[in-house]
This record gives structure tokens, sequence and C-alpha cells, in this order.
């Protein structure tokens, strides 16, 4: 929430440009999907890749953010210990432990943290379906309650075999629970506004996930410090459990109950698996250019089993419509080579640029064994890259770039099977979903003054093929999300970047976007489609009080963004910290208030031939920690 250019909406999703980028742990892609599953005093730093070179992942379409989680520096034993509380609509309370130890060729490092968290939601969704007469208005609302709980274990250790040789190992260990006590209010009323029906819905949910996560590094130096050689190999397993007792009651216009309840259950079990395989090797090739090479494997399999079951005559049956086990599997073998070359003295280069390409071989297969449904997808593709800057002066510069990107659909936008949480508002994935590819360009400019930095950059993106999510009203009134591909989606704009050092007492940093998103989903429908003008800014503050102190204020809004059939809300809030260095600067205290004016939701607004719906969310994004 505090890195420059980066949304975070109130559901924790994340933003890069209006869309959503490539997460790496560690340069590795991990099962740990959930940023808020990894404590912020735990990560040593944020990468932020924009327009990423043939060495990175071609998935990467909306650009990369490297969470690098920190590992001990210093010489001898070492410790940390870290507590926190904090108090929303609900209380939570976080807590770590770091204690390292480095000597001779051993540096070993283990570390443990937790988050333990009650959180609460109301959504408040309104739908208006105009050729259903007998369910013209829906008025629905919900209301979660919330508790989560998150462990995590940490392990690195490295050795030293000689002064050019360095194996380490690392390893990462999360436990999830989370229960989910969900109440949502349905009632459906004619064009005049006549009582058809209400009803009330409640889930509880029950969710256990455990991740392990290990990787295994080599690095080689030689002589000459510009070329090297590294090879890692990681595996990341996931063992989800979703548990869901389901009781629908439905209400007379006075109130009163009718019958008994309808009662439902559903479980959704899922492991999955990610190993990586990468070798990475530089090679100069003259006093002013290096050839960068390697190859990364990306092994995955995933099984997914989803039931569904309806009590009758007090026994639950299976509902084979809404039931599913889906098994995918997935394998992606690139190689990579680029040129990393200069002009003119190195310290003072006149040029800098990389030329680049990646090729990718993908095969994945999906299999459902509850309705025979075969996923079966082959394809190759080549990903040029390039990046030229030119040295204006030796704090001015002029860069260039260019890419061609993938977004390959994952095993929750393939997987068929259709969630039937809340009964009217229904959602699937869609086996037959293809690749979008993207063109990206940009054209920055960077200066550096004394206390003064800026950068500005232009940017455009094409996409074809794009996946979006698409929502059709069926005669029953249910209304049914899919994702489709879409014909293509233009985006173009400005990003930029300014930071001041204006005094020793204050120091901001201020970035802002402005861009023009087209989507094009003429193949679709004929009223498919938007045409959005978005902009994006966040002001860092920093205040030095006194001595070891800092005060900080944020600031951050995100207009609303276009999707084929209307627009996501803006997202806006404010938020404030105090941190004062004690014992020497040895310890830290931290008070900070987040969302102040109450003000961050999410939600989108849907305007179509057939049906308007708005629906808003608010989490308690207020609270003091």
């Amino acid at each position: 929430r505090n890195t420059p250019t980066v949304a975070v909406d109130a559901e924790g999703g994340i933003t890069l440009r209006g869309k959503t980028p490539l997460i790496l742990i560690n340069g590795r892609n991990s099962s740990l999907g959930n940023m808020e599953q990894i404590q912020a005093n735990s990560i040593e730093s944020i990468e932020i890749i924009n327009n990423p070179s043939a060495q990175y992942d071609a998935d990467a379409e909306g650009g990369i953010i490297n969470i690098v989680l920190k590992k001990n520096q210093q010489n001898g034993t070492n410790g940390a210990v870290a507590l926190g509380t904090g108090y929303g609509a609900k209380g939570r309370i976080n807590s770590s432990l770091l204690l390292s130890h480095k000597a001779g060729k051993w540096n070993i490092g283990l570390s443990y943290d937790n988050r333990f968290a009650g959180r609460i939601r109301k959504v408040d969704g309104d739908r208006v379906n105009f050729n259903i007469s007998s369910q013209y208005y829906l008025t629905q609302r919900r209301f979660d309650d919330r508790i989560d709980r998150n462990q995590n274990l940490k392990l690195n250790v490295d050795y030293a075999l000689n002064p050019k040789n360095t194996l380490s190992f690392e390893a990462i260990g999360t436990l999830i629970d989370e229960d989910n006590d969900e109440a949502l209010t349905n009632l459906v009323e004619t064009q005049n506004h006549s009582f058809t029906n209400k009803y009330t819905r409640r889930s509880i949910e029950l969710r256990k996930e455990k991740v392990g996560e290990f990787a295994l590094i080599y690095k080689r130096k030689f002589g000459d410090e510009r070329k090297s050689l590294s090879a890692n190999v990681s595996s990341s397993l996931n063992n989800n459990k979703e548990n869901t007792d389901i009781t629908t009651q439905t209400l007379l216009e006075n109130g009163s109950l009718p019958g008994n309840p309808f009662l439902q259950r559903t479980y959704n079990y899922q492991m999955s698996n990610v190993n990586n395989l990468q070798l990475d090797y530089v090679q100069p090739i003259s006093q002013r250019s290096v050839l960068e090479t390697g190859y990364k494997g990306i092994l995955r399999v995933l099984d997914n089993d989803f039931q569904s079951q309806d009590k009758t005559n007090g026994t639950y049956i299976l509902n084979p419509k809404t039931s599913n086990i889906f098994d995918f599997n997935e394998q992606i073998h690139a190689v990579y080579a680029q040129i990393n070359a200069f002009t003119g003295d190195r310290q003072s280069p006149k040029m800098r640029y990389t030329f680049g390409v990646r090729a990718e071989q993908v095969w994945n297969k999906g299999r459902g064994k509850s309705n025979s449904l075969t996923v079966d997808n082959k394809y190759f593709n080549l990903f040029p890259t390039a990046n030229i800057a030119y040295y204006l002066c030796p704090n001015e510069f002029l860069k260039l770039s260019y890419g061609r990107r993938i977004n390959r659909p994952g095993l929750g936008a393939l997987n068929p099977f259709t969630d039937i949480t809340d009964s009217l508002t229904q959602r699937s994935g869609n086996p037959n979903l293809k690749p979008e590819l993207v063109h990206s360009l940009e054209l920055g400019y960077s200066r550096e003054w004394d206390k003064i930095s800026f950068s500005s950059l232009l940017f455009y993106r094409r996409a074809n093929n794009i996946i979006q999510a698409f929502t059709i009203l069926r005669p029953d009134g249910v209304l049914f999300t899919q994702p489709l591909n879409f014909g293509n989606s233009v985006t173009y704009g400005s990003e930029n970047i300014l930071t001041a050092n204006f005094s020793k007492f204050w120091e901001t940093n201020l970035s802002f976007s402005l861009f023009q998103q087209n989507i094009d989903g003429s193949n679709v429908g004929s009223e498919v489609g938007n045409s959005v003008f978005s902009w994006y800014g966040k002001m860092i503050n920093n205040f030095t009080l006194w001595k070891g102190s800092k005060l900080q204020l944020i600031g951050v809004y995100n207009s609303p963004i276009a999707t084929p059939q209307g627009e996501r809300i803006a997202i806006y809030n404010a938020d404030i910290g105090f941190q004062q260095k004690v014992i020497k600067g040895k310890g830290r205290f931290g008070l900070i208030i987040t969302d102040i004016f109450n003000t961050q939701r999410s939600g989108f607004l849907w305007d179509t031939a057939d049906f308007s719906f708005s629906r808003m969310n608010k989490v308690d994004s207020r609270a003091i920690v």
C-alpha cells in the first residue's frame, strides 16, 4: 500500500495501470498468492517492473511485482521480535520472531510470524431485470463476519562452498484458517414494486489451507564480475479445503416463515503443486556488452474437487449439475537470450540498450471427471523485447521500450464448475478460453537533481483475445458470469513519479497515472464494449518531527476503470502512521490509522439492454494498528 504506482483495493486486489501484475516471491512463482499472508516486517524490498525484458516470464502482461524477503546480512548471532495489535470493527493481533547466525561459511536464518484478525464486510446489490416483469427489482443485502488466522515459518541456509560458489536452501511453511459467516437477504419485486418473494440465505464456510515451499539455489562467481551462473529448483505445495453449510429460508411479505428451510452443503478441495526449474548464465562478449541466456520450466499440477449436495428427506443428495472433479496439468518451457550493452564510458554511458527474445512452449490439459469435459491446449510463441536508454547527461535520460507478452488463463478461469453460494448471481469458469497476446510500447524521460527526481513515461498497450468476465441474465432471473475472449483492448496514457526532499523535515513522493482504455467486444455482442478515461494518484509524505521519528501521511485515489459491461467504481482513502526509534535505534514503536475517513470500498456498475446491476462492497478498512 505504501509503494508508488501500486493500487490496492479494499479486498486486497493489486493492480498496476488497471491490470493485475505477476507477483513473484524472491524471483520465483509461488503459491503465496495472497499478499496478506506475508508480514510487512519480513519484506526486504519490493521491485516493480512495468515492461519486463526477455529474462522474465512472458505471462506478465500487467507487469511484475517481486517481493524480496529479508535475509540476515550481519555477522554473529542476531535476533528481532515484533508485536502488533489493532482494532477496526473487530480486534487483530500479530507478532514475529527472527533468529539468525552468520559465521564462517554459514548463514542461517529462522523466522516465525502470525496474524489473527476479525473482519466484517457489507455488500449491497441492486438489480433491475428489464425483461422479467415478475422479477423486475432485486434488492440484495449481505453481511460477512470473518476470522483469519495465518501463521508462517521460514528457514534459509546459505553455505559458501568456496569464495566463488554458494549453495542456498529456503523453505516457507504457511497455515491459514478462515471462518466466514455470511448472511444474505434477497427481496424480489415486480415492476410496480409489488412483493414477489423474499428469502434469506446463510452460508457458514470453514477454510483451511496449508502451503509448503522449498527452493535450492546455486550461484557461481567468476574472475570477471560481469560473468555469473545461477541455478535454482523450487517446489510449492498447496492444500486448500473449504466446507460450507448453506441454509435458505423463504419468507412471506409479513416476515413469517411458510415452511422449513432448504439445506445444502458444498465442499471445495484443491491441491496444487508448482515446480520451477531455472538456469541463468551471463557471459561478457566485449568490454561494453554481455550476453544473458537461460532456461525456465514451470510445471503445474492442480486437482479441484467441488461437490454440492441438497438435503432431501433427511439425507444429503449429490447435485450433479453443480458438482465436478477437475484435474489440470500445465508445462511451460522457455529459453531466452538477450544482449545488454552500452556506449561511451562505463561510469557515464551515452547509451544503454537491451535486445532479447524469449521462446515459450506451453502444454496444458484439463479433464472434468463428472461431465467428461476436456481441455487440451498446445501453443508456441516468441516474445521479443527491446529497451534503449539515451543519456542527455549522467542524471538525465530518455528511454524507449517494447515488449510482447501473454496472459494465460489459469485453473480458476478454466474450471467449469458453477459457484452457487449466491443462487441468483452465479459464476463459472470457461474451459474454451484462449490466451491473450499483448504488445506494449513505452517512451520515458527521467531526471535527477540534488533534492528532486522526476520520471515520466508514455505507454501504449494493445491486447488481442482479451479475457474479461461477461454476464448474461437467464430467463429464470439468475445472473450468470463467465470469462470470455473479447476482440481486443487498447490502453494508452502517461505515468509520472516525482520524489522531493524539500528539507530535513519533509520528503514527499507523488505518483500519478492518466490512461484511456477502450474495450472492443463486438465478437461477443453488438452492445458489448466500453471506453473509459481513468486516472490514479498517490501521495506519500514523510515528516521527521524529531530525532528517530517519522510521521507518514498517504492519500490515494483510483478512478473508475472500464469493464466490457460497465465500470469498476473509484477507490480512494487516506492513511496516517507514526514511528519512533527507541533503545538507541535497536527498537521501534509504530502507530497506524488506516482509511482515516472510512471511504475505501469496491464495486461495479453494469448497464446492459437486459439488466442494470450495481454492487458495492465495504470492508472495515478503518482501523488503528
